[in-house]
């Protein structure tokens, strides 16, 4: 496009006709020097001293092209024909000053695999006083492969700048994969480059230090952990004192999980405000709750606490035993021994509803009749006829003698009911799906059989030691429904003996 213009008070011929004074054609144009428009295209070239052919790199290997910026260079990624290309191309030409600006930019086709990129530029300047100039000029970039950095290591040894080992020695791992999907939550992988699994835990290994201490920061905001580091010198120049390390964050990982019993020491149990040496802990996150059942206490144990007095775990979820509920007796806060719901730091917390609860092991049944009484932190959950899951010290090894045993208030500690088969769940749900669907009483009837069926199946696995002993399973659930009728039916006749007693004294 090439055009020129007389901007307004220029000063003009007051609209009179002059020649042009290179062909003598007749224009309406400024005073000084008037030319007509095809003379001033030949006599002017405002494109002179715009580099013509340019190169511009690219990595063959990532497909991520060099950009100069602020005096650096630095590696970024664009799609052919993007706006973020164009800026890499302009950057590479010479010549574009503030006399002669810049308009208008954009790509010319070219073979995809040419090598070869072709940009279409308009510039603009003032050639003569009021007189301005637009010209087009296409300029050529030829690609010239470069290897990225971050492709160089690729090929070395040195892949990585820092790494994170999160480690947790404990006989289980369900910590490292609660972990894994918290990260996968909050997306805070998006900077790893390698992960490697080992016995204790994970490796992570990332390419610049600032994200590997990004990640160990999300760590310690989800989970009770102590880290320490370390740096191995990799190289060092001696002209101008440059060194280059690979660091290492060693990050431990709690080993004291939820529905553990944990076992605190005399100094520690002291410490903490005179705890009983057998807690339940209820919560493993950026703190360990710890919950003593038998009189509602709670208390929130921080990182620097914990790791200042470390305890472990006593009894872990392999050890937990059924039980199956026979009596709930709610307790009234304020009775027995410190029935309120205030921790011991009187921080307010989380209404806890203290019972009395009479249990019995499923696998007593048809064998004897022991049942015990325990002080139970679950009273808005259990009921009688369900199935609780606790530890039993009176057959579990805790580590305990005999005198710490003396101490420690309840033999049993109830944890928490059994949570449903995912399995039956998915069953259920699509029962219920289909009787929405279908409308009809059928479906209905197939997704009261569904759940009929599953509440069947969870009362005989209480007991079963083999999930496919199905004559095993119904015989231990006739024992617990005539052990449950022989207990009601105790209930009944010694209430009976009571209202006689009652009836003779009056008498008398």
């Amino acid at each position: 496009l090439r055009s020129f213009t007389t901007p307004p008070g220029s000063g003009g011929l007051d609209g009179r006709m002059v020649l042009c004074c290179m062909c003598g054609v007749q224009i309406t144009g400024p005073s000084q020097g008037a030319r007509c428009l095809q003379c001033l295209q030949k006599e002017v070239d405002i494109t002179a001293g715009i580099s013509r052919h340019a190169s511009v790199q690219q990595c063959g290997t990532c497909g991520k092209w060099l950009r100069a910026s602020g005096g650096g260079k630095q590696w970024v990624h664009a799609e052919l024909e993007s706006r973020e290309l164009l800026a890499v191309c302009l950057k590479q030409v010479r010549g574009i000053t503030k006399e002669r600006q810049l308009v208008n930019a954009s790509f010319l086709w070219t073979e995809p695999h040419s090598k070869e990129l072709r940009v279409k530029l308009v510039l603009q300047a003032e050639v003569m006083t009021g007189v301005m100039v637009q010209q087009t000029v296409a300029i050529e970039f030829r690609i010239n492969s470069l290897q990225c950095p971050a492709c160089k290591k690729s090929y070395t040894r040195h892949t990585w700048e820092s790494s994170v080992q999160v480690r947790q020695r404990a006989g289980h791992r369900r910590t490292l994969l609660n972990l894994e999907q918290l990260i996968l939550k909050h997306k805070a992988h998006t900077q790893l480059i390698k992960l490697q699994p080992t016995k204790e835990g994970m490796d992570f290994f990332f390419t610049r230090e600032r994200d590997a201490q990004d990640f160990v920061s999300f760590v310690k905001s989800v989970a009770v952990v102590k880290h320490h580091e370390s740096k191995h010198l990799i190289s060092h120049n001696v002209h101008n004192s440059s060194y280059r390390y690979k660091r290492t964050t060693c990050v431990e990982l709690c080993p004291v999980c939820r529905d553990d019993l944990v076992l605190l020491s005399a100094k520690t149990a002291q410490a903490l405000g005179g705890l009983p040496p057998i807690m339940l802990c209820t919560r493993a996150a950026s703190v360990i709750g710890l919950l003593d059942p038998s009189t509602g206490r709670s208390l929130e144990v921080s990182p620097a606490d914990y790791w200042k007095r470390p305890f472990a775990a006593a009894c872990s979820q392999a050890q937990l035993t059924e039980f199956v509920v026979l009596d709930v007796t709610p307790v009234e806060y304020g009775s027995g021994k410190g029935g309120g719901m205030a921790d011991l730091r009187g921080r307010s917390r989380a209404a806890v509803s203290l019972c009395d609860v009479e249990v019995a092991r499923v696998a007593d049944f048809g064998k004897n009749e022991d049942r015990v009484v325990v002080r139970s932190h679950l009273g808005h959950l259990l009921q009688v006829s369900d199935v609780a899951l606790g530890y039993d010290l009176r057959t579990v090894n805790a580590g305990l003698d005999e005198d710490e045993l003396a101490k420690v208030p309840l033999d049993v500690y109830l944890v928490r009911k059994p949570r449903p088969d995912k399995t039956a769940q998915k069953h259920r749900k699509r029962a219920a799906a289909r009787a929405g669907a279908v409308g009809g009483d059928r479906a209905t009837d197939e997704a009261s059989e569904a759940g009929a069926a599953e509440d069947v199946t969870s009362l005989a696995a209480v007991g079963e030691e083999d999930d496919e002993d199905d004559e095993e399973a119904e015989e231990l659930r006739a024992a617990a429904e005539q052990m449950l009728d022989s207990l009601a039916e105790a209930r009944g006749k010694a209430a009976e003996g009571d209202e006689e007693d009652d009836d003779e004294d009056a008498a008398g």
